[in-house]
């Protein structure tokens, strides 16, 4: 299996719908450093996180780069434009790997988003998209086709670990609590039909949490190499024994149901 560290830098690397005309954005922060940008098309319908490549350590990055697709689905199911669904982020709690934007920050314009890659990675102009976030011979992002007008989320929203299952689902999954001893770290989950299972984590002192959703990412492209579903990846960790980094499933924990990945991430802010 290829190691997720040679891939996480492009990630969030965000070439999809918004191939011309302005965009508008918003900086996103971690302990006070600009750490990537969320923006939304002035005239084209999309919205997408950029990274600022070397600010933080690429698997941190790469599950930074998942909240914010999870985040966009939600607001995109709530029926927010894209860029009230930028808007609704700002002033919110800071997570350890996704970052905040910062309370009272204004939207600012850039020409293109060519522009704002060089802002957020001066010199770096080529595509960087690996294969594994390629439609079969179409050359592009992964995305999904809308109705005109309707807009799209993009960039991380396909998100995938290198052979592994997408970190993202619209579709119903099944969802577990993970402990670290009487600590809830988070909920691990899998979709009912959707190639799709990740780990919705809490933030925590130490980012417990997000070590926790590293192990998980691992767990489940060793699933998905020895040919499990992604519902047979999560009922297998299931009353195994509790890992120092990914926690332990308790062997009685119910089994939940919720309509998508985005609405197990709402759990985590309770």
């Amino acid at each position: 299996m290829a190691d997720p560290e040679t891939f996480a830098e492009h990630v969030e690397t965000p070439y999809g719908s918004v191939e011309r005309g302005p965009v508008r954005y918003l900086p996103v922060e971690s302990g006070g450093e600009v750490i990537g940008y969320l923006y939304a098309g002035v005239k084209e319908k999309g919205a997408s996180y950029i990274r600022r490549l070397g600010t933080q350590e690429n698997r941190v990055g790469f599950a930074g780069a998942t909240v914010w697709s999870q985040r966009l689905l939600e607001a995109r199911k709530d029926g927010l434009s894209p860029e009230d669904a930028l808007r609704r982020w700002i002033g919110a709690e800071e997570r350890p790997q996704a970052g905040a934007v910062p309370a009272g920050a204004q939207f600012a314009e850039a020409s293109s988003t060519e522009e704002l890659r060089q802002l957020a990675n001066p010199g770096r102009a080529e595509d960087l998209l690996p294969p594994w976030m390629r439609e079969p011979g179409s050359g592009g992002m992964q995305t999904e086709r809308r109705a005109p007008g309707e807009w799209e989320p993009m960039g991380p929203m396909r998100t995938e670990y290198p052979e592994g299952y997408r970190l993202v689902s619209d579709t119903p999954v099944r969802y577990l609590p993970v402990y670290e001893g009487d600590t809830l770290l988070g909920y691990v989950w899998a979709a009912e039909s959707d190639d799709a299972a990740g780990f919705a984590e809490r933030t925590l002192p130490g980012g417990r949490g997000a070590r926790a959703l590293t192990a998980w990412i691992r767990r489940f492209g060793q699933c998905k190499s020895e040919g499990l579903t992604p519902l047979q990846g999560l009922r297998r960790w299931k009353g195994a024994a509790e890992d120092p980094v990914a926690g332990r499933v308790p062997a009685d924990a119910p089994e939940g149901r919720a309509s998508d990945s985005a609405e197990v991430e709402t759990y985590t802010w309770r």
